[in-house]
């Protein structure tokens, strides 16, 4: 599909958050240009929660039915010490305040099909193998955006969705820093300096004698190591074997640590660190690896989420506007959450609002991605706690906390996102 000469809305980056700006604007009719630098769409081990307050946002712009054909409705998590429980995060108990009490399992991968189908539904398709690499002159019309591939389009706004190293944020001049430590997103300090996440989609070979719910996901913190329930994807059907489920596990480490996972984990690395974390005595056997990744876990929160850049708006989403800990799985929510607000505000811009529109959706999403940032450093904390005295009483206050309704209950709403309203 040809690049059109001149669009009234840019959307750079075809991953959910892109997506789910162009789905709200299409709702509102309204038909924007997607542009992604990638070929296709990517299967990797990202994002794999859709909580209640993303279910909510989504039914406003009418996708929530199109998920909840997908994947598994798990009714929480619960944090475990070695197999013992000590906190369960009952979202399951929210019926009485959100009508998606649940967290919806499914890949990335998958949420972003089935937006991608939900788009082209309303006529506008993704123009893939298309990268920015500028900004030029603006005209009347809005800005000249420039692509590798020497086109241009002139767009009068620019929704950059296009990652943590957002080209368009990069362009735009804005900064993007941790908010306690003002550390710059770009500096590149040792890997032995963060907290690592690995995270991988595999087929484990479960002994009989151990359970771990397929309704929940499940944290067993003296090993830092989870494992939440997913669907077998069709392509791996012929490794549906009795005893055998399809799971992602994280797996964390912690800075300073003398061995640093490798970037790309192979099924000899997983099975071996499954080994030394899980807290059962039997064998989980890893029967085969789908796809695996570590990150860095990073928080960085960009200045502003609306910058005017000659006669053209530029507009953030997800990570590009903010990062950190994958810690309760808030990245794709918080994302999809920002762009479904930003269709809304860019749509009332064009029917005649001024700029404190613009400036009024920044400071608002600015505020909630401050907040899960505190909450998701938090989470990594305790995540992080080494396993000796501080393990012992960090778990001995979780296990008090689990009786005591009213904590459990706002732990549960924070998690779900639906105290973000």
């Amino acid at each position: 599909m040809p690049l059109p000469g001149a669009t009234r809305v840019l959307i750079v980056g075809a991953g959910p958050n892109g997506l789910a700006c162009a789905i709200t604007l299409a709702t509102l009719g309204i038909k924007a240009t997607v542009v992604d630098e990638r070929s296709e769409r990517p299967y990797g081990a990202k994002g794999c929660l859709i909580h209640a307050r993303t279910m909510e946002v989504l039914k406003t712009i009418g996708i929530s039915d199109n998920l909840q054909g997908i994947g598994i409705q798990s009714k929480g998590i619960v944090f475990f010490g070695a197999a013992n429980p000590l906190l369960n995060v009952d979202i399951a108990g929210l019926s009485d305040s959100t009508e998606f009490p649940y967290i919806l399992l499914t890949p990335q991968s998958e949420a972003e099909r089935v937006f991608e189908e939900s788009l082209n539904d309303r006529g506008v398709e993704v123009i893939r193998n298309t990268k920015v690499i500028g900004f030029g002159e603006s005209s009347k019309e809005g800005l000249h955006v420039y692509f590798e591939d020497g086109s241009s389009v002139i767009a009068s706004y620019v929704v950059g969705a296009d990652g943590a190293k957002s080209t368009v944020r990069s362009l735009a001049g804005i900064l993007f820093q941790d908010p306690s430590s003002n550390v710059m997103y770009d500096e590149n300090p040792s890997s032995a300096s963060f907290m690592l996440f690995t995270l991988a989609d595999v087929v484990l070979n479960i002994h009989p004698s151990i359970h771990i719910p397929r309704d929940a996901i499940s944290w067993h913190l003296n090993g830092r190591i989870m494992f939440c329930p997913l669907e077998l994807p069709e392509k791996l059907h012929h490794f549906d074997a009795p005893g055998s489920s399809f799971w992602r596990i994280a797996i964390a480490t912690p800075p300073k640590t003398a061995t640093i996972p490798p970037r790309h984990p192979d099924q000899v690395y997983l099975q071996n660190e499954i080994d030394i974390r899980k807290p059962w005595k039997e064998s989980i056997r890893l029967y085969h690896l789908h796809t695996a990744a570590t990150y860095r876990v990073r928080s960085a929160v960009a200045e502003t989420f609306f910058k005017s850049v000659g006669n053209g708006k530029i507009l953030l989403v997800g990570d590009s506007a903010h990062v950190h800990s994958p810690s309760g799985g808030q990245g794709m929510n918080l994302g999809i959450c920002d762009a479904v607000a930003l269709g809304k505000a860019i749509a009332q811009h064009i029917e005649g609002g001024d700029d404190a529109i613009f400036v009024d959706y920044s400071s608002k999403r600015k505020e909630i991605a401050m907040q899960v940032i505190q909450a998701t450093k938090g989470m990594t904390a305790i995540i992080n706690i080494p396993n000796g005295w501080r393990r012992r009483i960090a778990s001995i206050l979780m296990y008090a906390a689990n009786w005591v309704t009213p904590i459990r209950r706002k732990i549960a709403r924070r998690l779900s996102g639906i105290s973000y309203r």
